[in-house]
């Protein structure tokens, strides 16, 4: 499956982003969080996102970038996964 998402920002700037489906062998990855999310329907992606930590503490999720040995851009360390944490 791919989808072709055109956003306009608050400039008047059009941004083309596509999402494709991973294939079944791959890791799932964030296109594929992205396509699962859009089938909710609307009225329900409207309500809040939140993520339940393991003490049950209720946060909003934010998205970041994993790096080799939780390491930083900074220092030249690869990029391996994104990740959704419960810190901003």
């Amino acid at each position: 499956m791919k989808l072709e998402l055109k956003i306009t920002d608050e400039h008047g700037n059009e941004h083309l982003y596509n999402v494709v489906r991973s294939s079944s062998d791959e890791p799932k990855n964030l296109n594929d969080f992205i396509l699962e999310a859009l089938s909710i329907s609307e009225d329900k992606r409207q309500l809040p996102f939140l993520t339940q930590c393991p003490n049950g503490l209720e946060v909003h999720p934010s998205i970041k970038m994993k790096f080799e040995n939780y390491g930083s851009s900074l220092l030249g360390d690869k990029l391996e996964a994104m990740m959704v944490t419960w810190r901003d």
